[in-house]
């Protein structure tokens, strides 16, 4: 049985961890494809609740990329990001692999940038995600670097009924 993770390995339960953890109403997870903006900077984007939820996620595929690659590594590329919260996620294997002292620098430095931890484990027959460390959150709407997130959420939630006696609104072309 082979313990490598993949970064493809990692999208699904990191979805569901990102649902487990918000809940899926008026949520929307995206796998990005590298358009344009922020998009090429990161490989997941979440939205929960309302616009001002904006989660993005750097997948990350080794502890030394992500905390030695200035040019597309995780950390450094996560600096220039906007979005309400960054995360970066690895396989937990990237973090037992590494001396102690080297582990700590990572978790150092992204508490110190504000990035959140998301690790990735085989469990059972399938991969599991978890949250190593919370990231801070900035606040506004960022929405906009990620047009193909934004559009397909607004109109996924726009086609949500509203209760009885109530109707559906759309301001400011939201």
């Amino acid at each position: 049985m082979s313990y490598e993770i993949t970064r493809q390995d990692m999208i699904e339960p990191i979805q569901r961890m990102f649902e487990r953890e918000h809940g899926d109403d008026y949520g929307l997870f995206e796998v990005v494809e590298g358009e344009r903006g922020d998009e090429r900077l990161v490989d997941l984007v979440y939205i929960h609740g309302d616009s001002e939820h904006l989660h993005v996620v750097r997948l990350g595929g080794s502890y030394d990329n992500c905390v030695f690659d200035v040019q597309d590594g995780g950390l450094h590329v996560l600096r220039d990001v906007k979005a309400n919260y960054r995360w970066i996620a690895l396989p937990l294997y990237e973090f037992r692999e590494g001396e102690e002292e080297h582990n700590s620098v990572m978790q150092q430095e992204c508490k110190n940038r504000g990035i959140g931890v998301i690790s990735a484990q085989k469990k059972g027959r399938g991969v599991s995600a978890k949250i190593l460390i919370e990231p801070d959150s900035d606040e506004g709407e960022f929405l906009d670097q990620y047009p193909s997130a934004r559009d397909e959420w607004r109109s996924y939630t726009q086609e949500e009924t509203a209760p009885e006696g109530y109707k559906v609104v759309e301001y400011y072309e939201r």
